[in-house]
This record gives structure tokens, sequence and C-alpha cells, in this order.
């Protein structure tokens, strides 16, 4: 497993990533076209069966076909995060000689396809290889990504794969998408339910860069969650209630790509640890789990982070300008709380065994040991938390 040392030392030397980002009505399409300029002749998509259904792919793959240019679709009726899906769309990819990859979708198909990218260019390596910080040589084909639900995956420099009961990192500057597609008109064809809990899980990775220790150290990306924090208390809920203009959906996509960008170098927190293994175990999405266990989390952390906290509520007008700092933070814990409820997400996660409890702790503190944390959590302390998760005791 990567130590947080070894990826703070080079998180500091990696250089500043450019991405390539269009972000408008109708730039999905616009993509296809500027492959064609580029003289791209074979593209492999990689897109899940439901979302091929909703035809949401249609008119791209139609102006790729019509300038001669081969047009693949990947075979995976769904796509998983797991070894599998990835020899999979890479023994596809190679066989049809395809020049660049396209992500079409969340966040698990934006690992997934970061991941094949790369997987091709480095022959000889195995995903196992791979695994941990900087362990991938050279750079992957070239990667354009559709964001469908704004994950932050699109903007970060890390995939996770499941790998039995362990969810296993991979980071590097080179899984870095070449460029990013946010289209408003994808994501109004889409349940809002999905754009909730993508968002509420960006957010919290927002709120993880900005109270981390590391964020000192890359004060640039720590202003990539400044920016992503208050976009989503004020467009989230607009956007999920009242179907709003294209513009307003825009913002809302933007945000989780800032937050991307803000964990691109500082990384994520305990929240987000234990989220992706109880999503993992349960069948649920992360998203819903950051919206219970982030408020306990910051609570247990409260005397450390309540500074930052106070100043994200500020700028999120979650307080008055005169409230103290302890109120202005708690008040930003309720504000996210307020928030998740506003937007159907749960206040508890009833399904959580308590027989379960000690393995999800075990993993999620090895898991989480590579990242700097306000506040160091164990298995007693960690236990109580969950245990408030598993009732409502609003």
């Amino acid at each position: 497993m990567a130590s947080r040392r070894s990826l703070l030392k080079y998180a500091a030397g990696m250089k500043d990533q450019r991405q390539e980002l269009m972000a408008d009505i109708g730039s999905f399409e616009k993509l296809a076209e500027e492959l064609i300029k580029r003289n791209v002749k074979r593209v492999y998509v990689i897109v899940a069966k439901s979302l091929q259904k909703l035809k949401l792919c249609d008119r791209f793959t139609e102006i790729l076909k019509a300038a001669n240019v081969r047009c693949f679709l990947s075979s995976c009726s769904e796509i998983r995060t797991t070894q599998a899906t990835i020899e999979a769309c890479a023994g596809e990819c190679k066989t049809y000689n395809c020049e660049v990859i396209v992500a079409f979708g969340g966040g698990k198909t934006i690992d997934v396809a970061k991941l094949v990218a790369v997987w091709i260019t480095n022959p000889g390596m195995s995903l196992y290889q791979m695994r941990g910080v900087n362990k991938i040589p050279r750079r992957g084909l070239p990667l354009y990504v559709a964001a469908t639900t704004g994950s932050g995956a699109e903007s970060s420099c890390c995939s996770l794969i499941r790998h039995d009961k362990q969810i296993c990192m991979y980071y590097s500057e080179y899984l870095l998408p070449t460029s990013v597609v946010l289209d408003p008109d994808l994501v109004l064809r889409l349940p809002m339910e999905n754009m909730a809990n993508a968002s509420i899980l960006a957010l919290t990775h927002a709120v993880e860069a900005y109270i981390s220790p590391a964020g000192s150290a890359f004060a640039a990306d720590k202003a990539n969650a400044d920016i992503a924090v208050p976009i989503f208390f004020q467009y989230l809920e607009k956007c999920y209630k009242h179907g709003l203009s294209n513009d307003m959906y825009l913002q809302l996509m933007m945000a989780p790509y800032y937050s991307g960008a803000a964990s691109r170098r500082i990384g994520y927190g305990y929240t987000h640890s234990f989220s992706i293994y109880i999503a993992e175990k349960y069948n649920v999405t992360p998203g819903s789990v950051c919206a219970v266990l982030l408020p306990y989390i910051l609570e247990y952390e409260f005397e450390q982070v309540k500074a930052d906290l106070a100043e994200l509520a500020k700028r999120a007008h979650l307080c008055s300008a005169r409230a103290t700092e302890e109120e202005a933070a708690k008040a930003f814990i309720e504000g996210f709380r307020s928030l998740c409820r506003r937007v159907d997400l749960p206040d508890s996660l009833p399904y959580l065994k308590i027989e379960d409890m000690n393995e999800i702790i075990e993993l999620s503190l090895y898991d989480a040991k590579k990242w700097s944390s306000p506040k160091k959590l164990n298995r007693n302390t960690a236990l109580p938390i969950l245990r408030k998760a598993r009732y409502t005791e609003r």
C-alpha cells in the first residue's frame, strides 16, 4: 500500500497538469467534430449498456461515422470497477486497434477508462504492478471523458478498483484525462437522483481537501475546493427540484470538476474511505453514505477543523457574517445535513450490520493511512461513529 509520505512526495513533484475543458451545451457533439479535426480514425467508447439504451451516444457516433471514423462501443453490460472489466475493455480496444478512448458515464466508467488507457501503452505490466503511487511508467492512450453525473473523477489523477475485498488505489499524473466534456444536455435526460448522489460525493471530497493538513502545501488545489463548495450549496437543490436552465446545470457540473482538481494532489479523507467500502459491501451509492457519515466525522474532528469549516460556512452563506468561529462551523455541518435531506438523501444507514462493522473499519482505516487527516481515527473511535450512522438520532 502507498504510504502518506510517498504520496505527498510524489504530489509535491507533480507538474501542474493541463486539461482541455469543453463545458457548454452540445459540447459532446463538438468533441466528435474535434476528433475528426485531429484525424482520428478509430475510437473506442466505454459506456454501460444502460446508457446506450438511452441513445445518448447516438448523435456522437453518427457524426464520427459520417466522417468515416470507425467507432467501437464497449460490450460490457455493466461497467464495474474490477480487473475483469478492465481486461475486457482493454482487449477490445487493442483488437480494434483504436487510437483514442472516450469514457461516457459516471465515476466508475471513468476509473475503468483511465486504467484501460495506461494498461494498453504499458505492455508487460500487470494491474498489480501499476497499483499505488507513481507506478505507471508511460502515459496512456488519449482519453476523452464525457462526465454524466459529476463525481470529480474526470479531473483527478486517481483511480479506484476493487480487488476481492480490497479497494486498490492507482495514483499517477498519467491517469489524468486528456480532455473533459461537461454537457448539460446529457444530464437533463438522466435521473436527477444520480446527480444528487454524485454531487454529495464530490462535495465531500471538496470539504475533505479543504480541511486536510496537506492543503497548506497545495494552496492552488485548496482554492479549487473553496470555489466548489458554495456552488453545491447554491445550485444542487435548485437543479434537483426545479429543473432550471442549462446554464444552472452547467454550474452544478463545474463544481465536481473543481472538487476533483482540489483532490488531485491533496487527496481524500476518512469519509471517502468508509463510503467506498460501505457502498461496495451493500450495493449503495457512495454519495448516500457520505450524506450520513461526513457530519459525524466532522463532529469528531471538530476542534481541529472548525476554523476551516467556519470559512466554508461564510463563503456558502450558511451563517451570519458576525457568527463566531464555533457557531459558523456548526452551521456548516447542519447546512450539509439539511442540503442532503432536501435532495432526498438518507440520514441513517439502517442496512449497516453490526457484525460487519469491524471488517469495514479495518479495511477503511488501512485505506485511509495514505491520506492526511486532521485527527486520527482508530477502531475504538470509529465504531461509535458507525453505530450512530446506523440509527437516526436527529
